[in-house]
């Protein structure tokens, strides 16, 4: 088996109020569009989604892992919690000589807060998955392939977790821009919640009204 395990805590700062910021990372099924390595396989509700993470390692070994993931906002605290969706269907463990296909776990932890002009973001990222060896790699040592494994899951975490947050701040101001500017009412009101005086951050006023 092939053992992947990778964690990574980062802080980054958006140019966004925190409320904002929040509505924005609050739709699962448009966000993770956002993460590098990592294709959008089935939506089951804005904030249920089927993904496959897809790498091609050492050069030649094709990684294929499937995760279900389950998104829930947090209003009160300034939270995102995004963990494994459960009763779903089952992905069939399959492997080649250059490729292996598997499931996995994915989950993170985001905690908003005000900073500056902007939100801070506390982000937590950890990927797991358990993956059959394809049978090119069968010849080497058990320790050199988890030591391989080891170097894939803490380099690919980074490369997502630094990705996502950077392709979220470059596609920030287009889907802005389309918003109404009673944004984030609207949203509240989808929670049941009563309007609240909202400060947009200095972004930029050419929404839909």
């Amino acid at each position: 088996m092939i053992n992947l395990n990778g964690t990574i805590r980062r802080r980054f700062y958006f140019p966004a109020d925190p409320l904002t910021t929040l509505v924005y990372f609050s739709d699962l099924s448009r966000v993770t569009h956002l993460l590098p390595h990592i294709n959008v396989v089935e939506t089951y509700s804005s904030d249920k989604v089927r993904i496959r993470y897809q790498t091609v390692e050492l050069g030649a070994y094709t990684i294929n892992i499937f995760c279900d993931l389950d998104s829930t906002v947090d209003l009160e605290n300034q939270q995102i919690t995004i963990g494994p969706l459960v009763d779903c269907a089952d992905v069939t463990p399959e492997v080649s000589l250059n490729a292996t296909t598997g499931y996995g776990y994915y989950s993170s932890f985001a905690k908003l807060f005000a900073e500056d002009d902007g939100t801070g973001i506390d982000y937590h990222f950890q990927f797991q998955s358990q993956l059959l060896r394809p049978r090119g790699l069968r010849m080497m040592p058990k320790r050199v392939v988890d030591r391989i494994a080891q170097s894939i899951s803490l380099g690919r975490v980074e490369e997502i977790a630094e990705g996502f947050m950077q392709n979220a701040l470059d596609a920030f101001d287009e889907w802005y821009a389309m918003q109404p500017r009673d944004l984030v009412q609207r949203w509240l009101a989808t929670r049941e919640r009563e309007p609240v005086e909202v400060t947009q951050g200095g972004r930029p006023e050419n929404r839909l009204d």
